[in-house]
């Protein structure tokens, strides 16, 4: 289980990183969009928790008779990644929070 765990880190890692350029990269094409600063929460918070608890899912965690330590610590690791790459692609950061 820790090397799966091992796994998921360094795989979601990079996911995270390239999923946050990719943003980062229509963000600046669509700068104006009031759509997006209005509606930054699905792209910047709900997207990337569902992409990285999948990749969690095809990693084999979250399965009924799966150590729940494990569970537990894929679900901060996540939570931890997502808010570290929050404030990276978004305009707003200083301003609205």
């Amino acid at each position: 289980m820790k090397e799966r765990l091992l796994g998921f880190i360094f795989i979601g890692i990079f996911l995270a990183f390239g999923y946050n350029w990719l943003l980062d990269k229509v963000h600046a094409h669509f700068s104006d969009s009031l759509w997006l600063q209005r509606n930054w929460i699905g792209p910047y918070v709900v997207a990337p928790v569902l992409l990285l608890i999948a990749l969690a899912f095809t990693f084999g965690f979250f399965r009924p008779k799966g150590p729940r330590w494990a569970d537990a610590a894929v679900l901060a690791i996540t939570a931890l990644l997502v808010y570290l790459t929050l404030g990276a692609g978004y305009s707003c950061w200083h301003y609205c929070f």
